[in-house]
């Protein structure tokens, strides 16, 4: 009787001890089992992955890579959790990310702010959790938009369009915004923001569209660029080409920021300081 408690003890013991090494292998082939994970990212959780560099799709300027090791598992941990998508996102995408593996790079585009086939290459697409998003800030502060940069940026642009649309018959216009040349602000500027912006902007004139590499088909071109910005001060440029007309007027948008409140002046004279 003793004997066989000892045994059933020791048993009890050498379980629990598998158990412990073995249980979070066990946990996740029963997620993968129940859908609740992938095993495509495997090899970012393996010693395979060199490094992941992340590169904005508007400003090819902006890349960074991601090298270390907690950093890495963050992105496997909320990848490895997505799920598979039959359809891609009709947004642009925001980011490109490659996975170095030493002897292959895999490629992968990102739509920041939505999870319906958010991330996706040529043969596979997964919806990802916009968790992904803070990971990408929690490791890269530097990226973070300045305060309100999402209002007094594209309020700067409605203010202009909203001026034009009272000034010139436009009725019968394509009217293109064009903020492809705005360098310092496209790392900042995301496909969700841009059709919030639209829905604005076509409140205003109903027939306003992006410019996509496609400004010869527009009557009116509306070009953005930024002149500086902080948390307090806000100047840009914004120039309107009307080629029906054949003519061309440059509005100098200025802002403060005075008491939470951002108050904008829109000058066509050419200001101080410019």
């Amino acid at each position: 009787m003793l004997r066989a408690l000892k045994k059933y003890i020791l048993s009890s013991f050498l379980i629990m001890f598998v158990l412990g090494f073995s249980g979070c292998t066990i946990i996740e082939n029963v997620e993968k089992k129940l859908g609740l994970k992938n095993d495509y990212f495997e090899y970012l959780n393996s010693s395979d992955i060199e490094q992941i560099s992340i590169q904005s799709t508007r400003d090819t300027g902006f890349k960074f890579i991601v090298t270390e090791t907690s950093a890495i598992r963050d992105i496997y941990n909320i990848l490895s959790r997505a799920k598979i998508s039959e359809n891609k996102s009709s947004l642009d995408p925001d980011y490109k990310f490659e996975f170095d593996l030493g002897d292959e790079v895999k490629e992968f585009y990102y739509v920041v702010g939505t999870e319906d086939g958010n991330f996706y290459n040529d043969g596979n697409t997964f919806s990802v959790s916009k968790r992904l998003d803070e990971v990408i800030i929690k490791n890269l502060s530097f990226i973070r938009k300045p305060r309100d940069f999402d209002y007094i940026y594209y309020q700067s642009i409605l203010e202009i369009l909203q001026q034009v649309s009272k000034t010139e018959n436009i009725n019968d216009y394509k009217v293109g915004v064009n903020i492809s040349g705005d360098i310092d602000c496209l790392k900042y500027v995301f496909s969700t923001d841009i059709i919030s912006f639209l829905d604005k902007a076509k409140q205003i004139i109903p027939n306003v569209e992006l410019v996509k590499n496609n400004e010869a088909d527009f009557d009116m071109v509306i070009t953005v660029k930024n002149r500086g910005y902080d948390s307090s001060n806000f100047k840009t440029l914004i120039t309107v080409k009307n080629k029906k007309e054949n003519t061309e007027d440059k509005y100098y948008v200025s802002a403060v920021n005075e008491f939470k409140e951002w108050n904008i002046e829109v000058l066509e004279s050419k200001p101080k300081g410019w």
